[in-house]
Parts: C-alpha cells; sequence; structure tokens
C-alpha cells in the first residue's frame, strides 16, 4: 500500500491528500440538500407566498392588479375629469343655496323699518319681507297659522271695547265741531265688526282676510284734506261723500297681476281717517282711528304685494319723508 501511495505522489507531486479532504467537506456544507433555510427567514416566507399565488386561479392571480389598473386609467380620462369637476361644482352650490335658505330662515321675521310713517300695520308680518302669511282652513287641522294673527287683532281692538273709565275724556265728535283741549273723540269699532269681527276669525279661515291700518299717533300732525274734485286727480274716487273731511286711503296692488289676484276690497267703517281725530297731543285716553281692509276673495298660493296710500295736500309718499304717507305688504293665503 505505501508502495502505491508513494507511487501516486510520484505521479503527482503537486497534490496534497490532506487537502483533498477539507474540500470535500467544504463541498458537502454548500450543497443545498444538506441544509434548509432557518423557520424565520425572509426567503422561506417569501417562499411560501408564491406557493400560495402558484395555488389561486390565473384570474384571481392578476385582478386585483389589473382593477386597480384600469380604475386609474380610467380617472385619467379628460372626459371623466370634466365630469367629476362638474359633479364637485353641483355640490358646492347645493352647499351654498342650503346655507342661504337656512340662513334666510333664521332671519328675524320683524322687518327692520326706521321710517316714520302716519299708519301702523296690524296684524304685524310673520315671515320676511314684511309677508303676512297664513293657511287658511278650520281649526285644527287647517288653520295652523292664523290664530297667531288674530291674537294681535283682538289685543288691538281690546283697546277700545273698555271706555267707561275714561268715559268722562272721551266724547262722541261730530263734523268739524270743537271739543275742549282736555277731550278726546271717540272711536266707535261697532261698525268696524261687521265686516271683521272676532266671532268670524276676522275672515282668516275663510281666506278672506282683514288688514288693519292704525293712525301712529304722530304729534300735533294736521292734516289737510283734498276736495273730491282735486283728489280724482289722483285716484279714482268711488264715493265722493265725505272726502273734504277725510284724509283719504286707497290699497292697490303694485302691478296688474298684483292687482288681479287681490281681488275686490272693502274699506271698513270708512274710505280713510276723519279729521275729527286731528291733531295728537299725547291725551292719555286718546283712540287711534283704525280702518279695516277686507281682502274678499284673494288669489290662494300666490304672494300680493299690495301698497296703501294716504292723501292729503301735506303728505308725502316717498320712504324717505317723515312721515311717510304709504305703507306696503304682501300678502300669502295658502
Amino acid at each position: 500500500m505505501n508502495t502505491d501511495i508513494e507511487k501516486g505522489q510520484k505521479d503527482n507531486p503537486d497534490k496534497d491528500p490532506k487537502k483533498d479532504d477539507k474540500t470535500d467537506e467544504t463541498d458537502l456544507k454548500k450543497d443545498p440538500d444538506a441544509e434548509e433555510p432557518a423557520e424565520d427567514s425572509p426567503l422561506k416566507g417569501k417562499e411560501a407566498n408564491m406557493e400560495n399565488d402558484a395555488n389561486l386561479p390565473p384570474g384571481e392571480k392578476s385582478g386585483a392588479k389589473e382593477g386597480a389598473k384600469g380604475l386609474k386609467e380610467w380617472f385619467s380620462k379628460s372626459r371623466v375629469k370634466w365630469w367629476i369637476a362638474i359633479l364637485v361644482a353641483i355640490v358646492l352650490l347645493t352647499v351654498v343655496l342650503v346655507g342661504t335658505l337656512l340662513a334666510v330662515e333664521d332671519d328675524d321675521y320683524d322687518i327692520s323699518d326706521n321710517s316714520i310713517r302716519l299708519v301702523k300695520l296690524w296684524p304685524r308680518p310673520n315671515k320676511p319681507r314684511n309677508v303676512i302669511n297664513f293657511v287658511h282652513g278650520s281649526l285644527p287641522v287647517e288653520g295652523r297659522v292664523w290664530p297667531e294673527l288674530t291674537k294681535q287683532l283682538d289685543e288691538l281692538l281690546s283697546r277700545y271695547s273698555s271706555t267707561a273709565d275714561r268715559s268722562r275724556n272721551v266724547v262722541e265728535c261730530f263734523g268739524g265741531v270743537q271739543i275742549e283741549d282736555n277731550k278726546v273723540c271717540k272711536f266707535d269699532i261697532r261698525p268696524l265688526m261687521l265686516e271683521c269681527s272676532k266671532s268670524m276669525n276676522y275672515g282668516y279661515d275663510q281666506g278672506k282676510p282683514c288688514i288693519f291700518l292704525e293712525f301712529n299717533n304722530i304729534t300735533d300732525w294736521v292734516p289737510e284734506p283734498y276736495t273730491a274734485r282735486e283728489l280724482e286727480n289722483y285716484v279714482k274716487l268711488s264715493d265722493r261723500s265725505g272726502v273734504a273731511n277725510m284724509v283719504y286711503l286707497d290699497c292697490q296692488g303694485d302691478s296688474l297681476v298684483d292687482q288681479e289676484n287681490m281681488g275686490r276690497i272693502q274699506y271698513t267703517p270708512d274710505r280713510g281717517f276723519s279729521t275729527k281725530y286731528f291733531p295728537y297731543r299725547g291725551h292719555p285716553d286718546y283712540m287711534s282711528p283704525i280702518v279695516g281692509i277686507r281682502f274678499t276673495n284673494p288669489a290662494v298660493g300666490v304672494a300680493i304685494s299690495v301698497t296703501c296710500k294716504l292723501w292729503a295736500k301735506n303728505i308725502n309718499h316717498t320712504d324717505e319723508a317723515v312721515p311717510s304717507g304709504q305703507i306696503s305688504f304682501n300678502l300669502l293665503v295658502d
């Protein structure tokens, strides 16, 4: 045996037997079949995912990627971008409109009017823009709003019903008869109640409401009435009697459509304010004159713009006038 080894060494003198043994051990360690990756190795997890993907059908394997890619391409189209911009603009516009409507609804119903006027409006408007709005019909189903308005008229007329305590200072006045300075003329509401009475709910339940105009107690103001002939230059008179001793009242629709929708109106007890109730000098028992305006057949569901003007030589009808001889309101019967 030694002879063979020696013979091999002679044949290949550069080969070292010990070195060959080490090389064989190294090759064994590098053999992939000899050792598996550790359990926590990332390579093992990746291989596991690859095996799971391999088990899925081809459609499911690429469906998510293809869906995301298709959605991205769809959003990148100019036509789609255009429609998205339109939808965003519509949403923003809707938000602005809703906010505006809510702001209008939250507004105070008492319209600020700092003008000094010869008359006051009853009932007070219950909606913005001087609108008197109510639903006509019987209680409790239909007429849910008008009792709030007629209650104001009850309170107004209650001031005229109890005159016993002030009878010494309140006297009947006739024509142009002068009265003592410590006396005031009585305003009789009974003729007024014939057309616009509490027992008839002032016509609100029937959709034929009464609107009252009350003199505004402007101190020391004395009217200068027109004659009937003079007044005919401004308004169409239905009755010439009593015009010379009256501050004439005329209410009209603001447009032809308003005039048609307003229908016929009645004035009670007179077509204006008698001059016997002027001037007002601050007497505690003074009874402000009232004119009732009854709408006999107003259109339903339509806002009607009405302007009432008082006519006398010393009355100005502009809002800037002090005092102003006109007042405007809107009536909406539902």
